[in-house]
């Protein structure tokens, strides 16, 4: 007796003799019908058809549907192709992987067929894509388009599942049902990348189902008719054989009895399709979407930077100030270029994200830019070109609304890699890692509103505030409700007035008199007054408790007379959001610069060219159902601060002033509350080690690129190595030898020559060409089954070295390829065989009779 292999091993001609061709051909499986071939590649076609639309919403563009179809017909020419030349897993796969990189411009990145180079980007896309193409399809927002390369992804998945599926349906065997559950892949692929919010019902006459909902069941009844018609073939195969054996014939079903199986299939559909609809809005009300892109998110990146804010007094250094940040090429009708949106407060800084906010606020959701972003209804178009000199922080300048972004020159697949917008804050970031450097072009198409509302024109969006009472300094609070007078926009632009008029503006809280910065000098007839920075509730509590003393030690509503609250823009707008969030109206920070303004106090870039004295602070309100409006907070710098009142009077109650007691107070640093950084901060000698983490990264994706391609083959070969130290390492002297045994006969089976089947040990040797070391095999490990007396360890241990000697002459006039062939070969791990050796041993106490 010998070990049982599969019926469908192929013999390699060049190995064995015409025996062994015999033999191959009787092991075969009698040949499947074509049509029944063709009929089960349709029904999984038909599952993967219907995870089509599922994942339809993540690109939404005809270049999905062409890539679809013709996927599906080269996978099914590589499946059909592997059956007819019987090739195993290694040259399926090879096949598959050369399909997916000849299809793969074409189909996957066609947009990179206008030109050479961008070729040669598309096609590294494509090769990349199996490994880093999912942080594209997570990062990037619906739909995609055909944007750079990533339709890849969807190419590998519907190019490589009708491959597997199709091979498994027609050559699994038993194996049959996983076919049907790798053919539902697609459909997984196009929920778990998939957008967060769900798409709107589809109306079912009376019934109001999701989409997601006839998606799901589509598939559901697709993969249950794969089932069905492969279980009703089998078991007619099943029938026939019997028949066949016996000579009976089987009484066929009643056409009746098979439609009331099916009537009560369609009826058990409908009825769960009618509860799913009734029930899952009830049970699913207020409840998020929880996708592979809910957990992809830059904010955490985000929150870790310093806010734009705090960092606004820093570009007013001598050293900075007359530093061309940017240039900028703007349509008409744009009079601002955006930095940064802040729209969230937390007592100590004005944020761009809040780390702690719901993944559902879109205020803090931050994501890719496909092709072209759609523009608001109403909203004019252009394009606006910039350049960017000294500025290398992640906040990205942007005017209007980002409609598309084009980056230039050799960097701008990484540029592009790494910018991220939020349509809602109207707000791009760059988190590559090289970021901008000095020459960096690129154009961005905007959509802009050239003729909004004014701001006295708005109406409150809700009647009370949002910022909490932690939050807000009960100064402000009281002048509010001292100076609020009419109602709407017109009280908050009569209030926003006052403050710049009572305010004064500084951007220091020391000076040297002997040598006033530029920012100072830039002013002209300016007196310096001391500004501490931050802008946290402490400090805004500062500023309006000092504009209500000078109101209540001065009286009278002189604006000259009541200067005293000094600041600038880092203050003031903080202060002008939370008037504005007090009165009823969305209100939120940006920081930018103005390219014009019809006030000439306020600083505007010179002809597009912004320096750093040009960045400032403004608030954006927003009204009942209306736009955003723009609204500048700097503070007036030409009426000075008046003198204390107390001091211009004459004392009533003279005291001795002893000079020599006075000591010179020091102003205090900056309030570490606010977020921000001290003058004294020294950060020049921090380590860079952006080589360090880009060369680690590098390092880092081609080891996974590397582990992808070669671990399944070492994988294959570990496997082998522990199989056959396991055999030969058995504690049983009986067991070492038919694992010695199995061991020449996988490694056989790797090199093309058939499995034992039904055939003695003698005759499998005779088959594998009758070798006088595989014929002492055969008769040793027949003698250890049979034999009264178990062999000893001398004779094992020759017995392996006779092993270990067939296995090196199977390997004899091969080439390398072919060698590499046989130790990587699944045929030995996947055969069928039953121990041989353990079912003919008989036991000891019967050996004797």
């Amino acid at each position: 007796m010998s070990d049982a292999n599969d019926n469908g091993a192929d013999v390699s001609g060049a190995d064995v003799g015409t025996p062994a061709r015999r033999d191959r051909r009787s092991l075969r499986a009698p040949r499947t019908p074509r049509r029944t071939l063709v009929m089960q590649a349709a029904l999984l076609d038909l599952v993967m058809v219907v995870g089509a639309f599922a994942a339809w919403p993540i690109y939404r563009d005809t270049a999905f549907v062409v890539l679809v179809l013709v996927a599906l017909v080269a996978g099914n020419a590589v499946a059909a192709a592997g059956l007819r030349w019987r090739w195993n897993g290694w040259w399926l796969a090879l096949a598959t992987i050369a399909a997916y990189l000849v299809l793969g411009l074409p189909l996957a990145s066609p947009g990179s067929l206008t030109s050479p180079a961008q070729a040669v980007v598309g096609l590294r896309g494509v090769a990349t894509a199996p490994v880093t193409g999912w942080k594209d399809l997570l990062t990037l927002d619906l739909p995609l388009g055909s944007y750079q390369a990533t339709l890849a992804p969807a190419l590998l998945i519907f190019l490589s599942v009708p491959v597997l599926a199709l091979t498994i349906a027609w050559r699994g065997g038993r194996w049959w049902p996983l076919a049907v559950v790798t053919a539902l892949v697609p459909a997984l692929f196009g929920i778990a990348f998939g957008d967060t919010a769900t798409a709107p019902a589809v109306n079912l006459g009376p019934l109001s189902v999701g989409r997601e909902a006839v998606v799901g069941v589509a598939v559901l009844v697709a993969a249950l008719a794969a089932v069905v018609w492969r279980t009703v073939v089998e078991r007619r195969r099943a029938l026939a054989t019997a028949t066949a054996a016996s000579g009976a014939r089987a009484s066929g079903r009643p056409l009746r009895g098979v439609a009331g199986r099916v009537a009560t299939a369609v009826g058990m559909v409908a009825i769960a399709v009618v509860a799913a609809s009734a029930v899952a809005p009830w049970a699913l009300a207020g409840a998020t979407r929880d996708v592979l892109r809910s957990e992809i998110d830059p904010r955490l990146e985000l929150a870790a930077e310093l806010s734009p804010l705090g960092q606004y007094r820093a570009v007013f250094a001598d050293d900075r100030y007359e530093q061309t940040l940017f240039r900028v090429e703007a349509p008409a009708g744009i009079d601002r270029v955006r930095l940064a949106t802040l729209p969230f407060y937390d007592g100590r800084a004005a944020r761009v994200v809040d780390a702690a906010a719901a993944s559902a606020d879109a205020r803090s959701s931050f994501s890719r830019v496909p092709s072209t972003l759609a523009a608001p209804a109403g909203s004019s178009s252009g394009s606006a070109r910039f350049v960017v000199e000294e500025w290398n922080e992640v906040w990205m300048p942007t005017v209007g609304d980002v409609t598309s972004v084009n980056f230039e020159g050799g960097g701008a697949a990484t540029l592009a890699d790494g910018f991220y917008y939020n349509a809602e804050t109207a707000a791009g970031v760059q988190l590559s890692d090289t970021g901008f450097a000095p020459g960096t072009a690129y154009r961005q198409a905007t959509a802009f509103v050239s003729d909004g509302p004014a701001l006295t024109g708005l109406e409150p969006a809700r009647t009370g505030p949002t910022l909490g009472d932690d939050l807000v300094p009960e100064s402000l609070v009281r002048w509010v409700d001292e100076h609020a007078a009419g109602k709407g926009g017109v009280a908050l632009a009569d209030l926003i007035d006052l403050l710049r008029a009572r305010g004064f503006l500084s951007h220091a809280l020391v000076i040297d008199p002997a040598s006033p910065p530029l920012w100072a000098e830039a002013l002209g007839d300016y007196a310096f007054q001391p500004s501490r920075a931050g802008h946290s509730t402490d400090r805004i509590e500062q500023l309006f408790a000092a504009l209500l003393a000078r109101e209540d030690e001065v009286g009278g509503d002189d604006d000259a007379a009541l200067v005293a609250g000094v600041g600038d823009d880092e203050q003031f707008a903080v202060a002008a959001m939370m008037i504005a969030d007090r009165l009823g109206f969305d209100a939120r920070i940006v920081v930018g610069a103005r390219l014009a303004s019809d006030d000439e106090s306020l600083a505007a870039c010179d002809a597009g060219v912004c320096t750093a004295g040009d960045l400032a602070a403004w608030v954006e309100v927003r009204g009942a159902g209306s736009d955003w409006v723009a609204v500048d907070v700097t503070p007036q710098h030409t009426a000075f601060p008046s003198p204390d009142t107390q001091q211009r009077q004459d004392p009533k109650n003279p005291t001795e002033v002893r000079q020599e007691q006075a000591e010179v107070v020091q102003p205090a640093d900056a309030d570490p509350s606010d977020g921000g950084r001290s003058p004294g901060d020294d950060t020049t000698g921090a380590t860079d080690l952006t080589a360090l983490w880009a060369a680690l990264r590098v390092g880092g994706v081609s080891l996974l690129v590397l582990l992808l391609v070669i671990g399944p083959f070492a994988l294959v070969v570990l496997v082998k190595l522990v199989r056959r130290r396991a055999r030969r390492a058995s504690p049983d002297p009986v067991e070492r030898f038919t694992g010695g045994w199995q061991e020449f006969v996988d490694a056989a089976v790797d090199h093309g020559m058939p499995g034992p089947g039904a055939q003695t040990r003698h005759e499998l040797v005779a088959a594998y060409g009758g070798s006088p070391g595989a014929a002492e095999l055969a008769t040793l490990a027949d003698r250890s089954v049979f034999d009264v007396r178990p062999p000893d360890e001398a004779e094992g241990e020759r017995f392996w070295r006779i092993v270990d000697a067939e296995r090196t002459r199977l390997d004899d006039g091969l080439s390398a390829w072919a060698r590499l062939r046989a130790q990587i070969s699944l045929r030995s791990l996947l055969r069928r065989s039953a121990r041989a050796g353990a079912a003919q041993r008989l036991p000891r106490d019967r050996r004797d009779r």
